[in-house]
């Protein structure tokens, strides 16, 4: 294929289709594994630093 931008284009598109046919199989490999379990963290009556981002933005404490 010589140099043109046609044929990088086409290169491009080819790259990004073998990207998400890698990423389906491994999501579809992954499928029937168990979600992990959500930590819960310590709640040290400081807020988080995404608490303190919504009560600025939102008022919301």
């Amino acid at each position: 294929m010589g140099d043109t931008k046609e044929s990088r284009d086409e290169q491009a598109d080819d790259a990004d289709t073998r990207q998400r046919e890698r990423e389906l199989e491994e999501a579809l490999e992954r499928d029937d594994e168990d979600e992990p379990p959500i930590e819960e963290e310590m709640d040290d009556g400081e807020p988080d630093e995404d608490e303190s981002n919504e009560e600025r933005t939102t008022g919301a404490k």
